[in-house]
């Protein structure tokens, strides 16, 4: 069975466009789920071998969903617009961060580094 990457991005396109990229890289796809509570949600019931979060999503920001998946020891990282309101609201946490747009053979490789 392959790893599930759980994806969380609330713009159409760009969700449509990482879920290819995962599933063509032969890796299983949670979602993509477009709010923060609905992710939330599915962690508890259906908890993903990854996570590929956006960060300011529907029903606010996804940090509670990173806090989530740091208690379970799920690996993640973050595919934002802006890198700056990750690090502000979660100084805390040492997540790889990158910034929109993301090279396809780059959301690849840090997908196989998370899941090592």
């Amino acid at each position: 069975m392959s790893d599930r990457v759980m994806i969380i991005e609330d713009d159409p396109f760009i969700a449509l466009d990482m879920q290819d990229v995962v599933e063509s890289a032969g890796y299983g796809v949670i979602g993509p789920i477009a709010s923060r509570d609905k992710a939330l949600e599915i962690i508890d019931t259906d908890t993903p071998d990854c996570a590929l979060l956006d960060f300011n999503v529907r029903g606010g920001t996804t940090a509670m969903v990173a806090r989530r998946l740091e208690t379970l020891g799920v690996p993640y990282m973050f595919v934002t617009g802006n890198s700056r309101d990750v690090e502000a609201a979660l100084p805390e946490l040492d997540a790889l961060i990158r910034c929109k747009p993301v090279a396809a053979k780059r959301i690849i490789g840090d997908l196989q580094s998370l899941l090592r």
